[in-house]
């Protein structure tokens, strides 16, 4: 089964400029501090299932044609035990891509159940079967989403545990984060190579930076980059990759992905849990 284009949701959309400024550039949005972990290696008593819970934070909603700042998906998938992982699509440290694509594992799905309980410390939440031995919900309040919190998956097979992760303090360059259409954008892309940081960090993390580039009216995009690195707070996009028209709009996704192998007694193997926290923000190509 092909995997999705990681990209995919921003490519259909035509990201928007307004050209004439008319508000303080003072404002942007606040993102939260965080917390992480690496991609496994498959262990003999294979994989059965990956959980997924991705946060994805819109800095300029308006500007990417979303209708909301912030948005948390869960998804669960459970099949008969694989001696593959389901996050190998993420570039590995030091290497970048301009084909964000993979191919996922060769499943045979595993029902448990008609649904899933999703407890943490305060909050909890079901994700109801969607399609066989496969779960979603996207009903969860960022106020509901626990951080740095152990949430216990039930099910009727089986049961495990994964840790939530927290955010970041701080992104730069900080002009990114601009919340308003008439000042987005102001972030500089520099074609000779552009540096992010973020914090806090950690180093048993994964981190990925993709740089989505767009016409200077954001109506076609003209291709993208995506890079991995360890969470150290710092990552370069080398110039190679930023060869674009001056001029030219861009969307910057940083996240972070804490990924994790836990035991289950279902089929008495492992689950592979992935939280991804996701901030995105704009630019422009000098």
């Amino acid at each position: 089964m092909l995997l999705f284009l990681w990209l995919s949701c921003t490519t259909d959309v035509q990201i928007a400029k307004v050209n004439e400024p008319s508000h303080d550039t003072s404002e942007i949005i606040i993102v939260d501090s965080g917390e992480p972990s690496s991609e496994p290696s498959a262990p003999a008593a294979g994989i059965s299932g990956y959980t997924y819970l991705h946060l994805k934070q819109v800095a300029c909603p308006a500007c990417m044609g979303e209708t909301q700042e912030i948005a948390i998906t869960f998804t669960a998938e459970f099949h008969d035990p694989i001696s593959d992982t389901h996050t190998g699509w993420i570039p590995i440290p030091g290497q970048c891509t301009t084909s964000l694509t993979g191919t996922d594992p060769s499943t045979i799905p595993l029902s448990v159940g008609s649904s899933i309980s999703v407890s943490g410390i305060v909050h909890d939440f079901i994700a109801p079967m969607v399609s066989p031995g496969y779960y979603e919900t996207t009903s969860i309040w960022e106020s509901q989403l626990e951080r740095d919190t152990s949430y216990n998956i039930t099910t009727d097979a089986g049961n495990y545990s994964f840790l939530s992760s927290h955010g970041f303090d701080y992104i730069e360059p900080w002009e990114m984060l601009y919340v308003d259409p008439s000042y987005a954008f102001a972030a500089v892309i520099d074609r000779n190579g552009t540096s992010f940081f973020w914090g806090p960090s950690n180093t048993d993390s994964i981190f990925m930076i993709v740089v989505a580039v767009y016409s200077y009216d954001g109506s076609q995009i003209l291709g993208h980059v995506a890079c991995g690195g360890y969470d150290n707070g710092t990552m370069v996009i080398p110039s190679t990759y930023l060869q674009y028209p001056v001029g030219s709009l861009a969307a910057i996704h940083l996240s972070r992905h804490k990924i994790e192998l836990v035991e289950t007694n279902i089929n008495n193997s492992y689950i592979e849990t992935h939280m991804e926290w996701e901030v995105i923000g704009t630019g422009h190509v000098e």
